[in-house]
C-alpha cells in the first residue's frame, strides 16, 4: 500500500474520477485512493490525489484556500455556467462595460465573505441525487446560499468581451457562479469559458504530473511522503 499524496495536473474534457480511474490501473490491486476537492471536465489544473494513510488528510486540503484562474466572456450566459452550457440569456447591448466598472463592482461586492448559491448543475447532493442530474431530467433544483471568502478577485487581461481573472477563495466557492453573478451585477451576462486551478494551499501546479503522462512516468518518484506535509 502506497502512503502520500500525489500532485496530478487535470486535462480539459475529463473528470476528477477519470483520473482517479487511470490511476488504479497503475497502482497496485486494492490501493486506497482519493482526490481533495474535484475539478469540473471543462476545467483543468491541480487536483490532489490521496493515497492510503494519505486519505486521513482529506479534510486538511478541504480547509486550504484555493487559486484559480478564469476567463470569461460578457455577453450571454449559459445553463451551466460554462462554455459546456445552452445559452439561456444574451445582453440586450454590446457595448463594452469599462474595466474600472468591473473593479468596482468586484470591489463592493465580491471581496471578502460573500454568499453564493450554487449552481443547479453541480454535485451538490439534494435528497442524495446529485443536483446536476436532477437538472438533465428538468427537474426542479432547490439549493440554499452558501457564505464563502473571496481573498482576492483581480483583472489580470482585459479584452472585451473576453476578460481574465485571478481568484483566491476559500473551498466550496464555485468559481463559474461567481463570474456569472459579476455578469449579473453589472446589469448584463457572462460564462466561464477557461478556467484553471493553480494552486491548493502550498500545493502548486507547477509541481504536478500531467494527466496525460500517468502511464509514462514513474509515480513512486512523484509521491509526496506524509512525513513531509501532514504538519505543514
Amino acid at each position: 500500500m502506497i502512503d502520500g499524496i500525489l500532485l496530478i495536473d487535470k486535462e480539459e474534457g475529463i473528470t476528477s474520477y477519470d483520473v482517479i480511474r487511470k490511476l488504479k490501473k497503475i497502482l497496485p490491486k486494492g490501493q486506497k485512493i482519493g482526490h481533495a476537492g474535484t475539478l469540473d471536465p471543462f476545467a483543468t489544473g491541480l487536483l490532489i490525489v490521496l493515497l492510503g494513510r494519505g486519505t486521513k488528510l482529506m479534510e486538511k486540503f478541504h480547509q486550504e484556500e484555493k487559486v484559480y484562474i478564469v476567463t470569461g466572456e460578457f455577453g450571454y450566459a449559459t445553463d451551466t455556467q460554462d462554455s459546456t452550457g445552452t445559452k439561456i440569456s444574451k445582453a440586450e447591448t454590446s457595448t463594452p462595460i469599462p474595466q474600472s466598472e468591473i473593479e468596482a463592482v468586484i470591489e463592493n461586492y465580491f471581496k471578502g465573505k460573500i454568499s453564493q448559491l450554487p449552481p443547479s448543475y453541480s454535485a451538490k447532493k439534494i435528497n442524495g441525487q446529485k443536483a446536476y442530474t436532477l437538472a438533465r431530467e428538468g427537474k426542479e433544483v432547490i439549493l440554499e446560499k452558501k457564505d464563502i471568502n473571496i481573498g482576492e478577485f483581480q483583472i489580470l487581461k482585459y479584452d472585451w468581451p473576453l476578460v481574465t481573472f485571478h481568484a483566491r477563495c476559500s473551498t466550496g466557492t464555485y468559481i463559474r457562479t461567481l463570474i456569472d453573478d459579476l455578469g449579473k451585477k453589472l446589469n448584463s451576462y457572462a460564462t466561464a469559458i477557461s478556467l484553471r486551478r493553480e494552486q491548493i494551499g502550498k500545493f502548486s501546479v507547477n509541481s504536478a504530473v500531467n494527466s496525460k503522462d500517468l502511464d509514462k512516468v514513474d509515480l513512486m518518484e512523484c509521491v509526496l511522503n506524509l512525513d513531509d506535509i501532514k504538519d505543514e
